[in-house]
């Protein structure tokens, strides 16, 4: 567990470099790699966990009429995070 740990606080450090990935390829590598193995998966499950809290939430927001903003939200984003941005692209200027 403390290995598991110490990779994922690793990575994390990786990924939180004030130099842009795309300056130097060994950042960009790390970044693709931090990608592919931590961010996609999280952002997947997180898409997954939101279409779940959004389908119990339907009954308070279908009276309301914000299922669209609470479906965006819970679950568009996440889902666009995952599966729409380029691989090792965090958004960062």
């Amino acid at each position: 567990m403390k290995m598991l740990f110490s990779a994922v606080l690793f990575a994390l450090l990786l990924s939180s470099s004030s130099a842009r990935a795309g300056d130097d390829p060994g950042l960009r590598f790390a970044a693709v790699t931090v990608d592919i193995f931590i961010a996609r998966p999280f952002t997947f499950a997180v898409s997954l966990l939101g279409g779940v809290l959004w389908t119990v939430a339907l009954p308070i927001t279908a009276p309301t009429h914000t299922m669209k903003d609470s479906f965006d939200t819970l679950v568009r984003t996440p889902w666009d995070l995952t599966f729409e941005r380029s691989l090792g692209d965090f958004g960062e200027e």
